[in-house]
């Protein structure tokens, strides 16, 4: 009877994850906040600490996209991204992934990309998730915040939503600080990432989000 009742509840909580166009999927390195029909994550956070980056042998990057198995249909959308002239953008980076052969494979699932143009993704971007990895290393941990706004246009036969801005949000705990940037989604004028620093109000009122104290409450 017990074994019943646990099926009934996960059959309810699958069911109820499939109607909802917002989910939350929780990861072991990151949790993503996806939008089904946009196929992109609102936000993506997790935690990056100075071990996950200090192993003596490094994961070799795979490129093994694939879709999240929490979410297979909504994310089942390599081939919107061929020949769209978009990146398939991480959100946490294979990078801080090096350590750990489960978070190389979670920071491929699509719940965790986003279509960046590659001036982008490649460039300032690049720059400061380097940044990131040098102050978790060197404050033991960072908690991290990313995602994005706005539309500029939709690629692939499923509509996968390429956003007009990316946003990341760093937050220093130790230091009790916010370190807060918006890049348009283009080629970047400036190629100095502290270009693109601002309050972290500004990333609030264009997303609805709130952040205290290295949690985020969707409104």
């Amino acid at each position: 009877m017990k074994k019943i009742f646990l099926s009934i509840i996960f059959i309810l909580i699958l069911n109820s994850i499939k109607s909802q166009d917002t989910v939350v999927l929780h990861h072991k390195y990151y949790t993503s906040t996806f939008i089904k029909s946009k196929h992109i994550p609102l936000l993506v956070e997790y935690t990056l600490t100075k071990e996950m980056l200090s192993c003596t042998k490094k994961i070799k990057r795979k490129n093994n996209f694939a879709p999240d198995p929490d979410l297979p249909e909504a994310t089942n959308i390599d081939k919107d991204y061929k020949r769209s002239g978009y990146d398939r953008g991480h959100n946490m980076s294979a990078e801080d992934n090096t350590c750990n052969k489960e978070g190389m494979n979670e920071c491929f699932y699509f719940s965790n990309m986003f279509p960046q143009i590659h001036s982008l993704n490649g460039g300032v971007w690049k720059k400061l998730e380097n940044q990131e990895r040098a102050e978790a290393k060197q404050y033991g941990k960072i908690k991290v915040f990313i995602g994005s706004t706005g539309e500029l246009k939709k690629i692939g036969k499923d509509k996968v939503v390429v956003p007009e801005y990316c946003w990341k949000i760093i937050y220093i705990e130790s230091l009790n600080t916010y370190e807060c940037y918006i890049f348009p989604n283009k080629k970047p004028k400036k190629s100095d990432y502290t270009s693109y620093k601002v309050p972290l109000t500004e990333i609030e009122q264009k997303t609805n989000i709130k952040f205290d104290k290295d949690k985020s409450i969707i409104k």
